[in-house]
């Protein structure tokens, strides 16, 4: 070859189709040559003259099943490529359509929070207009019998008694009232924006109690008891904790209580700290849960209830608020047919 030998034209080769089988076939019994050719690409270096062309077979035959092979992987890679695109648009579709839930649960729990404001107000606003009702008949009565003179004594001081009690109710029940509100719209605060700030454990835990008594008003055969030291203040999300808290009431009383008339369960919290740690242990004496409920119980989207509205989100948003969003752990124990327990710790967040 007067322009190039034969290993040029091996490098060549290699350099525009590195997937073509090359088999040299040189009478240079040259270890340095088969060497080089190898490491240029050759598929295999054959000395010359071939006594027995069965090698020469032999050689091409695996040549070509090798090039077959690496056909093959080549299509299997772009395979997969293919195949984890789909899954990568999948897994995107998945976190989309989880956010979209999980902005669902907040809502629903916002709308359970108005529910909760219109009935707990209606009862002291309901006796407040009451009162103030009877007060503007009153005064009509005085202002009747002032202007024609007949107001006796005894009428006036029977009016400013009355006056006194029934202003003293408007009082009473507006600063209820007025009490009410301002728990709620701090609940309400406290769901939809993500900021940190010191409160009052047992505080925020009745007021989040309190909002969400519309959902277990029906169920009043269950007790709901709350041991938390009275002094506990925290540094964290309370966002966070009033949907944990939420969340794990609201699992109970779909799940552990699934009987809606069921007049016996009792629902305990339980509060203690060490050091700056805060350690809440949740149980209820529901229905519990068999071994492979329990195994999946914070798997998103797993839910006994799925065609009566469950999402399967409640558990999976409490563990990602527990471990994410407040750094500590969450652990679940049952007993089926018995009692269903959480064990939660959060780290470094008590105002010592």
């Amino acid at each position: 070859m007067p322009e190039m030998d034969g290993l040029a034209v091996l490098g060549e080769v290699v350099k525009k189709s590195p997937e073509t089988p090359v088999i040299i076939i040189s009478g240079a019994a040259n270890i340095g040559d088969t060497v080089d050719a190898l490491r240029l690409g050759a598929w295999d270096y054959i000395i010359k003259p071939i006594q027995d062309m069965t090698v020469l077979i032999h050689s091409v035959t695996k040549c070509l099943e090798r090039a077959q092979l690496l056909r093959e992987k080549e299509q299997y890679r772009k395979g997969l490529e293919k195949v984890n695109a789909q899954l990568i648009q999948s897994l995107d579709a998945l976190e989309k359509t989880k956010d979209k839930l999980v902005q669902a649960e907040k809502m629903a729990a916002l709308g359970g929070l108005v529910a909760g404001v219109a009935h707990e107000i209606n009862t002291p606003v309901g006796i407040a207009i009451t009162a103030a009702s009877f007060l503007k008949d009153r005064t009509g009565s005085i202002n009747s019998l002032f202007t024609s003179g007949t107001l006796k004594k005894s009428d006036l001081e029977n009016y400013l008694q009355n006056m006194g009690e029934v202003s003293h109710s408007i009082l009473v029940n507006m600063e209820r009232a007025a009490a009410l509100i301002k728990s709620f719209k701090q609940v309400a605060v406290d769901q939809t924006i993500e900021e940190k700030r010191v409160f009052n454990l047992k505080k925020y835990l009745q007021d989040v109690l309190v909002s969400l008594r519309p959902a277990y008003r029906n169920r009043m055969g269950i007790v709901l008891e709350v041991n938390c030291p009275d002094t506990i203040e925290v540094n964290s999300y309370p966002g966070a904790f009033s949907q944990i808290i939420s969340n794990l009431l609201m699992n109970s009383f779909i799940h552990g209580f699934k009987d809606e008339k069921s007049d016996k369960g009792e629902v305990f919290f339980d509060i203690s700290f060490e050091n700056s740690d805060l350690f809440i242990k949740y149980r209820d004496t529901g229905v519990g849960m068999n071994d492979e409920q329990l195994a999946k119980i914070f798997d998103p989207f797993f839910t006994t209830t799925r065609g009566q509205g469950g999402t399967g989100l409640g558990m999976s948003i409490v563990f990602n608020l527990v471990t994410q969003t407040l750094g500590g752990t969450i652990e679940c124990k049952s007993v089926y047919g018995e009692e269903t327990e959480f064990l939660i710790s959060v780290p470094g967040v008590l105002v010592l």
